[in-house]
This record gives structure tokens, C-alpha cells and sequence, in this order.
């Protein structure tokens, strides 16, 4: 067979030149290289993003349960008045009803010190803060005093210690305990020793009463300390029971620098007596302005105590149920949120919620039996928490985290639960001893506690993880105390050291989606649209220098856009709000009633100016600003009362100017309105109109199609008036909704400013498919006789529908990253409101602003971190389901 010569007459080369080969295979492999260097490069992302969250939902630990001592050498411990433990734990120490304090060693069990405060009888009562070592006692005698009670640890050179207990901290490793004194010493990895002892002072005595102190609590409020006790007081059928307050001023000696508590004369209380006896528990919210006394047989009575000189009972009924007994009662961090178990072994937790709150939210939770309240209470408790059902033990003792909403609970079969308050979360049960669980106390550190179970002492350390991270806490509704209902808020930080973290992520999700539907609502039409223009209409020259003008918008910096977003658009569209808003109604009718004035031209005419059509637009749209301008005032006059923002800001009550919702409706129906109207128009009276003018010259068919345009743009503003004016006469308020209270940094300028940063990114992909759809789609189309617009609906836009997604996916990746735009020209308040006139915050924004902040290895450092995970994941999934769209529209498009 002979080899068939080219029609040059050469002979073909039919062997690859070497270098040919090697750049073919160099390409191939540095493309493999880049392809999979690049799939792990996002695995690792995603890898370490769930290596740093993972670790917020693992289980908290118990561990290394002791019982240093099941019984004092003089005897059985009984039930102590208090527990404490140093922030080392190290030393221990209890009160003992005798008035005595005993600290001991929690490894060994081995005393240290025996500290006599009150002769045996003389202490009645006590009362301890979660924080600070300040305590207040009551006496037999009808007195109260004050006390500092803690531990107190200090740094000494080794050399300045006793031989003996030198020599045993030079042989012991770092961190090793021995006795020294009345307390420890330990080595410190510098060389050093640090000395832990227990410090304990009395104040002064304060006379109350005439018999002994019941019950007793104080707290520490920005005016001073308060003490609110219950004493007796002698009478003539044998005592009867008295509630008193004490207030203090802290005053210090000019001389000396000495400070000192100063109280004012017992104020009396009134005093419910709802049960017979002593009521069982006092407790005092962190105020001050509230008393709570418990029964044992489940009353409760709340007295508030804001203004001394008018004080009344706010609330009293049942706190359990009927035939359950109150067994525990006490305040966690803050004392803010109460918490109470009974006999049947619930545990519950509540707090103080305004009034008019709880019954806006429709009474989500549910009111202590049989509460009643006084005309004169501006708040109500109720039960929000259940944070353990009721069983066959009873609840014997509570023990809140000085730290967090860390509660422990002990129980009768010798339990005890360890629970997150804010997200009702069990974290962790244990069962050291079989006997009751008389008392309880958490480790300063928030990482041991000490118990009195079964008659014997009990420590153990525990790690609680992250317990203010779950499921529900970060994407569930949660109720947290003083809130009306279950909401969904994200508050990282607060001023005080009891503040309750919210770190609820679905406002920052929402924040991310609004932002996003904002600013494609404003860039994807224009940029769509643009692309159309560009591609199908406009003169290949035009387009050549408008093409690039665009595309070199996507090298501003976002931080620019954001600053000028802030600073200068967002004060300047709050001064010109009316014609503001006119401008998105404005601009399109000029364009539209210049669309049909060019239409007017003579044939001849517009083919001459075709090329000169992009900048008759340029002067059609400045025109349409102007004529915002013009009816901003006047509309702002006519439809909202002269003031569009009181307008928007008005509640039931205010102005009567403001209270017709018709101008807001108006304006919010006018699209819709219009496009009822054009679809009535294309559906009934367009193909009429083709048929009865299909002799008529382009003159008399423009002349009467702009006659129809006037009568549908009437038809669409009288729909929409219509309409309005019946939604308003039914009582419908769009304030609340879509529009409401205008703040300056809001999510039109969000919208306006973010939409400009993606369209040169829509534009640039969607005109590159726009381009590279065959030409001789559009010339069968021309010449089966199509207009080009119908030529580019039909034919081409289908044709590049893949493109044209690729580059809103692009767009929308873009516009959920963003986040120098939002951060500076959102407001950062993560409120959930579609409200165009009102902030945001996003997952991306809030990652900037908290994450320098945040400690490193904390609750909130690692939530960010899932917050970057969920912004990935919403990315991801996005992406994913944008590929297989694109993928489909891709293969229509090859049928074609």
C-alpha cells in the first residue's frame, strides 16, 4: 500500500517532535500537580476547621473520685454549714454548726488547722457569695457580722522557709504538696514556694433583733452590701419571726486607709407567713431589689425591696407542686437565675422576666403553681428550665460554678448531675457514695468538687469541656434569663464576670443569607442585563471600550468600598432617604419611556444613530436621578405624614400623621403591580395588537405602543393604590417586616455597595458565554425573520444558560465571603430582620471583629472556628448544587 502524498506535494511528518512530547507531558503533570495539590489544599482546610471544633461536643469528664476521709477522727463531719476549696486543690475546709472551721488536705484527708469563730451555740446562720470571699453570719444573740473568709496564697523564697519544710521541697518534684504551718507550701518550676493558708477575719456585730438569726443573705451591689434577715423576736406567746434589711456603706480612714462596712438601722420588712414555721431558705437577687423565702412545703413568696420605703409582696403560691416538698434553693452566677429541687427530684431553674414580655411571647413558659402577683410588680418569675426530671430521690443539695451556669446537683441515693443552665445540657452523673449528698461545692477553677455524700467527705476533679457550646445552644432557640422567650441571639462578651454567653450562630446565618440576597437582588439584574446589552446590541467598538471600563471595577479593594459604604454614602443616603427610595422606580422609567421615545424615531433616523445609542442612555439616567430628586419631597409629603423615617419608626400611639400604612404598601406593590399589569398586557393585549397592526408602518406601531406603555404604567400605579389602600383598611402593617426602623448603616447600603463589587465579576463570565455562543445560531434566527431581542431571549441567553449560572454562583461566592463591606457599612448587630433599613451582622464579619479578642482555646474562639466551618460548608454545598444546575444546562445546551 503506498502512502498518499499532501496536496502541497511534501511527504507528512507523522511523528511527534520531541520537545512537542515533553512540554505536552510537563503540562499534564503540572496540571495534575495543581488539579490535586489543590483538593488537598481545601481537604486540609476543612480538616483542621474540624480538628479546632471538634472538641466543643465531646463529653465533659469525671475523674479521680477520692474520699480523703470517711469520718473525722473526733467523730462523723454531720452536715457543714459550707464547704470551700483553694483554687490548687490542695486544701480544703469546712464550717461546722459549732462555729468552728476545719481545713484539711484533700489528698491525705490530714488536718491542717482548727479555727474557732463562735462558741459552741452562738452560730445560727450563714451566708456566702459564689464570688469573693466575703460572708455574713447571724448569732443567738440577734446580731449579724461580717466575716472575710478565703484562701490566701503567697510566693517565698525557698531559703526563707523552716529547714524541715525546706529541706522536703528541695527532694519533692514541682507542684508536691507538704505541710507547712496551718496550710502547704508547694515548689514552683522558678525555684520558689508558694505558701497557701486560710485566712479568716470577723467584722463588727450589728444588732438585729432581740432572739437569734435564722436565715440569713447578703449581697454586694453597686450601692453597697446588703443583708436581709430573718430573726426572732421575743413575744408575749413565745417569738415571732421578723425579716430585716441592713444597708451598708463602705467608708475608709483617712489616717490608717483601713476600710469598713458602716450599716444603716434594720429596716422591717413585711413578712409573708404563707406556712407555718421558718421558712427554709432566704436567697436575695444580685441587686438586691428582690427577697425570696421558700418553704419546705413549697411556698414561695417574693418581696420586692427596690425602694425600702415601699416595699410589697410581688408574688406568692407554690414553687412545686402540690404533695412536693422544696428540698434546695439557690442563685447561680449573678443571682439572677434561681434554682430549686424538691422531693420528687426535679430540678428546676427560672428568673424575673417583664410582664408585658411574657405575655407578648404568648407565655412560652410555664408560671410556679398557683403564683399569684400584685397590681404593682412590673416582672414575674417563671420556670424556664427543667434540668432534671423528677425520680425516686430527692434533691439534697445544689451547688452552682462561681465561674459560669455550671450547676451541680446532689441527690438522696448519693448522685450527683452535673448540668449547663443556659442550654439545659447534662454534662456528666457520678455516684460516689450511696448515702445522701448533704452538701456540695465547686473548685474555684471550675475544675474539682467536694462533697459530703454518705458521711464521707468525697473530692474529685473533672474536666467540663465546653459546656456552653451544643447543638441547640448554637443553633436552636435558647431561653436565657431575662429574655421574654426562647431566642436566637449571638453575645459573646458582656461587662461584668457574670455575664451568660449567647452563642447562638443563626443570627450570623442570617445576617450572611441577607446580605447576600441584598446585594444579588441589586448586582445580578444589572450585571445580567448589562451582559445582554454588551453582547447582542451594542456596536462591537462601544464594546470594546466598555467591556474593560466595567471589568477594571473589580480592582477596587473591598475595604475601600466599605469605607466609602460608612462614611460618605450611608450619612448622605439618610439626609436624601425619599429620593433614595424614588430612585428604583424613577431610573427604570426613564429608561423605559426613552426606550419608546427612540421607538418614535424615523427608520432612516435611528439607523443612523444606532451607534450613538449607548450614549443617549447615558443621558436618560441622569434624568431619572433628577426627577427622584423632584418627587422625593413630594412623595415623602404625601404618602408618609412630611418625615418618611418617623414614619417608618411610628408604633401604635404615636402620631396620627403616621399611622396610615398606604405609602408604605404603595411603594412595596408597585413591582408586583407592574408586573400583573405586563403579563395582562402580554398575555391579552400584545397578541391583538400584532394582529391589527401588522400593516401599520413603525411610526404608527411606536406611536401606539407608547400609548399602551402610559395606559399600563396608570393600570400598574392604580393596582397597586388600590391594593394598598385595601391592606391598610384591614388593619395590614408592612412596619415590621420588610421595612421598619431606619438605621443608617443598613442593608440598602450594604446591598448597593456589595451588589457594585460583584457585578464586574457576573458581568465579565456572563458576556464571555454570551460571546461564544455560535454565530450561526443568531443568523438563522435573523433570518427566519427574529428581532434581536427575540434572538437573544430565545436563542442565545438558553444557549449560554450555563455560563450565565456559572457566573451568578460566582457572584453569590462572593457576595457570602464578603467581608470588609459588611463589617463596615452593616452596623454588626446581629439582629434577625429582613428590614432593609436595618443592620446585620455576618458569619464572615463577625470572624474579623471577634477573633483577635478571642482567648485562644476558649468556647468562643473555638465557636468562631465553626463559624468559619459553616460559612465552608455553605460554600461547598452551594457550589455542589450550582455545578450539577450547570452541568444540566450545559447539556440542554448541546441539543441545541
Amino acid at each position: 500500500m503506498t502512502e498518499r502524498a499532501s496536496f502541497t506535494g511534501r511527504a507528512r511528518r507523522r511523528q511527534t517532535r520531541r520537545g512537542v512530547v515533553v512540554a505536552d507531558r510537563a503540562a499534564r503533570a503540572l496540571i495534575t500537580v495543581g488539579g490535586i495539590g489543590t483538593i488537598l489544599a481545601v481537604l486540609g482546610v476543612a480538616l483542621f476547621l474540624v480538628w479546632v471544633v471538634a472538641p466543643l461536643f465531646l463529653p465533659a469528664k469525671v475523674r479521680d473520685i477520692e474520699a480523703p476521709m470517711a469520718a473525722w477522727a473526733d467523730g462523723p463531719l454531720g452536715e457543714p454549714l459550707h464547704l470551700g476549696v483553694d483554687e490548687y486543690r490542695i486544701l480544703g475546709w469546712t464550717l461546722t454548726a459549732a462555729g468552728t472551721i476545719e481545713v484539711f488536705r484533700l489528698d491525705d484527708g490530714s488536718r491542717r488547722a482548727e479555727i474557732e469563730l463562735f462558741a459552741d451555740g452562738a452560730l445560727t446562720a450563714a451566708s456566702f457569695l459564689l464570688q469573693g470571699d466575703q460572708a455574713v453570719f447571724g448569732l443567738a444573740d440577734g446580731s449579724v457580722q461580717t466575716a472575710t473568709i478565703g484562701f490566701a496564697s503567697s510566693i517565698v523564697e525557698l531559703a526563707d522557709l523552716p529547714p524541715d519544710v525546706r529541706r522536703r521541697l528541695e527532694t519533692a518534684s514541682a507542684g508536691a504538696a507538704v505541710d507547712h504551718g496551718a496550710g502547704v507550701a508547694q515548689r514552683t518550676p522558678t525555684g520558689q514556694a508558694r505558701v497557701t493558708e486560710l485566712a479568716a477575719e470577723l467584722g463588727e456585730a450589728t444588732p438585729v433583733a432581740g432572739g437569734p438569726v435564722r436565715r440569713v443573705r447578703h449581697v454586694v451591689t453597686t450601692n453597697g452590701p446588703l443583708i436581709v434577715a430573718l430573726a426572732e423576736e421575743p413575744a408575749a406567746d413565745g417569738h415571732e419571726l421578723r425579716l430585716l434589711a441592713l444597708v451598708g456603706e463602705e467608708r475608709s480612714n483617712f489616717l490608717t486607709g483601713r476600710r469598713s462596712v458602716v450599716f444603716d438601722a434594720p429596716a422591717e420588712l413585711p413578712f409573708p407567713r404563707l406556712a407555718p414555721g421558718v421558712p427554709r431558705f432566704l436567697e436575695l437577687t444580685g441587686n438586691g431589689s428582690d427577697v425570696l423565702l421558700g418553704w419546705e412545703s413549697g411556698e414561695l413568696a417574693r418581696l420586692r425591696v427596690a425602694r425600702l420605703d415601699d416595699v410589697f409582696v410581688a408574688e406568692q403560691g407554690r414553687l412545686v407542686a402540690g404533695g412536693t416538698r422544696l428540698t434546695a434553693m439557690a442563685f447561680l452566677l449573678g443571682n439572677r437565675t434561681l434554682v430549686w429541687g424538691d422531693s420528687r427530684g426535679a430540678v428546676h431553674a427560672g428568673f424575673l422576666i417583664r410582664r408585658e414580655d411574657y405575655a407578648a411571647a404568648g407565655e412560652p413558659g410555664q408560671r410556679p403553681a398557683g403564683m399569684t402577683q400584685d397590681p404593682r410588680a412590673t416582672d414575674l418569675l417563671v420556670d424556664a428550665k427543667t434540668l432534671a426530671p423528677a425520680g425516686e430521690a430527692a434533691v439534697t443539695a445544689l451547688a452552682p460554678s462561681a465561674r459560669s451556669r455550671l450547676l451541680f446537683a446532689g441527690f438522696a441515693d448519693g448522685r450527683i448531675r452535673l448540668s449547663n443552665v443556659t442550654n439545659e445540657a447534662l454534662l456528666a452523673e457520678v455516684r460516689p457514695a450511696e448515702g445522701p449528698v448533704a452538701s456540695l461545692v465547686t473548685a474555684p477553677k471550675e475544675d474539682g468538687l467536694l462533697a459530703l455524700a454518705g458521711g464521707r467527705l468525697v473530692s474529685a476533679a473533672f474536666d467540663p469541656g465546653y459546656p456552653e457550646a451544643s447543638f441547640k445552644a448554637l443553633f436552636l432557640p435558647v431561653w436565657y434569663e431575662g429574655y421574654g422567650e426562647p431566642l436566637h441571639v449571638w453575645q459573646s462578651s458582656g461587662g461584668t464576670d457574670d455575664f451568660e454567653p449567647k452563642l447562638g450562630l443563626y443570627p450570623l446565618i442570617f445576617g450572611t443569607l441577607k446580605a447576600t440576597v441584598y446585594s444579588m437582588l441589586f448586582g445580578a439584574p444589572l450585571a445580567l442585563l448589562a451582559a445582554v446589552f454588551t453582547s447582542e446590541f451594542l456596536h462591537p467598538r462601544t464594546r470594546a471600550l466598555v467591556k474593560p471600563a466595567i471589568e477594571l471595577m473589580a480592582s477596587l479593594p473591598s475595604v475601600v468600598l466599605g469605607f466609602l459604604a460608612a462614611l460618605v454614602i450611608a450619612p448622605f443616603v439618610e439626609d436624601l432617604v425619599p429620593a433614595v427610595l424614588m430612585l428604583f422606580f424613577t431610573v427604570p422609567l426613564a429608561f423605559l419611556v426613552g426606550a419608546h421615545l427612540w421607538q418614535l424615531l424615523p427608520a432612516e433616523r435611528a439607523i443612523r444613530l444606532q451607534r450613538r445609542r449607548f450614549a443617549f442612555i447615558g443621558v436618560v439616567a441622569p434624568l431619572g436621578v433628577g426627577l427622584a430628586v423632584v418627587l422625593g419631597p413630594l412623595v415623602e409629603r404625601r404618602l408618609f405624614g412630611g418625615d418618611v423615617r418617623a414614619w417608618l419608626a411610628w408604633e401604635p400611639g404615636g402620631e396620627e400623621r403616621f399611622a396610615s400604612a398606604a405609602g408604605g404598601w404603595l411603594l412595596l406593590l408597585l413591582p408586583l403591580a407592574a408586573l400583573a399589569v405586563a403579563w395582562a398586557n402580554g398575555r391579552f393585549v400584545s397578541p391583538r395588537l400584532r394582529e391589527r397592526g401588522a400593516d401599520w408602518d413603525r411610526r404608527r406601531f411606536a406611536a401606539t405602543d407608547a400609548v399602551r406603555f402610559v395606559l399600563c404604567l396608570a393600570a400598574g400605579v392604580a393596582l397597586a393604590a388600590a391594593l394598598a389602600g385595601l391592606l391598610d383598611a384591614l388593619g395590614f402593617d408592612p412596619r415590621g417586616g420588610l421595612v421598619d426602623t431606619y438605621v443608617q448603616r443598613n442593608a440598602l447600603i450594604v446591598g448597593f455597595v456589595m451588589g457594585f463589587a460583584v457585578i464586574p465579576i457576573i458581568y465579565t463570565i456572563s458576556e464571555d458565554a454570551l460571546s461564544t455562543v455560535p454565530e450561526h445560531l443568531r443568523s438563522a434566527s435573523l433570518g427566519a425573520g427574529a428581532t434581536q431581542w427575540q434572538t437573544a431571549v430565545r436563542i442565545v441567553i438558553p444557549t449560554a444558560m450555563s455560563g450565565l449560572f456559572s457566573a451568578l454562583m460566582v457572584g453569590l461566592g462572593r457576595a457570602v465571603g464578603e467581608t470588609m463591606i459588611v463589617l463596615m457599612a452593616a452596623g454588626n448587630t446581629p439582629v434577625m430582620d429582613w428590614n432593609v433599613f436595618e443592620g446585620f451582622r455576618t458569619l464572615s464579619a463577625n470572624i474579623a471583629v471577634e477573633m483577635p479578642e478571642a482567648v485562644k482555646g476558649s468556647t468562643h474562639y473555638r465557636t468562631l472556628f465553626l463559624a468559619a466551618l459553616v460559612l465552608f460548608v455553605m460554600t461547598f454545598l452551594v457550589n455542589t448544587v450550582a455545578e450539577a444546575v450547570r452541568l444540566r444546562f450545559r447539556k440542554r445546551a448541546y441539543q441545541l
